[in-house]
């Protein structure tokens, strides 16, 4: 499963990342400063490492 990282620039606060499945469904928010989900939503493996590749999430979270 792919999926899709979209950031506004200019969307309030705090940074986070939208994200959504290859298919366009939404999954929920990320926080990039407290690298924790903010919307309820267990991030899975493969969603942790997409985050990571991307630099939205630090290794070991």
């Amino acid at each position: 499963m792919g999926f899709i990282f979209v950031a506004y620039a200019g969307d309030q606060l705090p940074y986070h990342v939208h994200i959504l499945t290859s298919s366009g469904r939404n999954i929920g928010r990320f926080n990039m400063e407290t690298q924790r989900p903010m919307d309820d939503f267990e991030a899975s493996k493969g969603l942790r490492k997409a985050l990571i590749d991307l630099g939205y999430m630090r290794e070991g979270r």
